[in-house]
């Protein structure tokens, strides 16, 4: 019983604090695409690929080392 009272109290402060962040007198945002620049895609197409490429080999080339 005790738990369930303090999960409910935590639950309503985290309600109470996200609400007091929202401002109400600026107009919500409106998402827009990015752009597709030569810059955004390499910026979040290729460098995230060859990022997890490149740490795909390093694992491998470590655990070859060890062995």
């Amino acid at each position: 019983m005790k738990q369930l009272l303090n999960t409910a109290l935590l639950m309503l402060l985290v309600v109470v604090c996200v609400l007091a962040q929202t401002p109400e007198h600026y107009p919500s945002p409106v998402p827009e695409p990015v752009a597709p620049s030569l810059f955004n895609i390499i910026l979040y197409v290729v460098l995230p690929v060859a990022l997890v490429v490149f740490l795909v080999y390093y694992r491998r080339k470590k655990r070859k080392e060890r062995d």
